[in-house]
């Protein structure tokens, strides 16, 4: 199932509670104060259960912007 990127920055940002115009595949862990460790763990479990994806914890370290999420989603 292919996902589409804006659907996917929605939810991202949703889940975040930011405005989606400050989102971009680009977007960085820590580039935004929303975006904070805590955080990271929550979107890695909210992409997950939404998208039926598993992103091994051993791989979340790499997980550094949001297209590297969308690689695990795509």
């Amino acid at each position: 199932m292919k996902t589409n990127e804006e659907e996917f920055l929605c939810f991202v940002a949703s889940v975040l509670g930011v405005d989606r115009s400050g989102l971009s595949l680009a977007t960085a862990f820590g580039a935004i104060p929303e975006w904070d460790s805590v955080m990271h763990l929550r979107l890695v479990m909210e992409i997950q259960e939404k998208y039926g994806v598993d992103i091994p914890i051993e791989r979340v370290p790499e997980v550094k912007t949001l297209g590297d999420f969308l690689e695990f989603v795509a």
